[in-house]
């Protein structure tokens, strides 16, 4: 039997311990949100103050007890990069995972296809295998693996859905509605309308 993609990011342990009964996947993914084994994060931002450090460090530990994390360097990092505040949790992920890495752990995101992120830690030594595991809906990818570029996503208010892709770091600048012609970013790269922003 294939093992599902989401037992990657459960230890021997909570592998184990998994309920028995079978779950539907949503069901299954509530059951990983609510037992704090998967994290989803506004792509804004943090819900409270070091919800990721301390999200992070929890799941460490319950691979490697003896695993100890300052996060503190990366946070003040992920401050210094975000230019805007879509910038933050990819960037603070990307300087978390590197302190990680060094003790075979890594970030693992499960891409739903909304504008949150759904990060999970797992054993480094697993990344091929979940990728191999991963199915229409556990979609897992390591953190980093992504292509680098931004897909920002607005909705104007003449009802068309505009879309540009562009590589992480580059603002958009004096741009308006493909349809309609409204602007819909400024010449700073303020915009009026919700911009959903999808890292890939």
């Amino acid at each position: 039997m294939k093992t599902a993609a989401f037992f990657y990011v459960l230890s021997a342990g909570e592998q184990q311990n998994f309920p028995t009964e079978e779950f539907s996947n949503e069901d299954t993914l509530n059951y990983l949100l609510d037992h704090q084994f998967l994290l989803q994060i506004d792509w804004k931002g943090e819900a409270y103050l070091n919800e990721i450090g301390s999200f992070l460090q929890h799941r460490a530990i319950a691979f490697n007890p003896e695993a100890t994390f300052d996060f503190t360097a990366a946070y003040k990092m992920a401050n210094d990069q975000a230019a805007t505040p879509g910038d933050f949790v990819p960037s603070l992920l990307k300087a978390s995972n590197h302190e990680l890495k060094n003790k075979g752990l890594e970030i693992v995101q499960l891409d739903l296809g909304n504008d949150s992120y759904y990060v999970a830690v797992m054993e480094k030594s697993n990344s091929k295998q979940i990728k191999k595991a991963s199915d229409k809906f556990w979609q897992f990818k390591p953190w980093g693996s992504q292509t680098g570029e931004v897909l920002y996503t607005v909705c104007c208010s003449c009802g068309s859905m505009n879309v540009w892709q562009l590589k992480m770091g580059e603002s958009l600048t004096d741009d308006t509605c493909q349809e309609c012609g409204t602007i819909i970013f400024d010449s700073e790269g303020n915009s009026i309308f919700k911009v959903s922003k999808d890292y890939i």
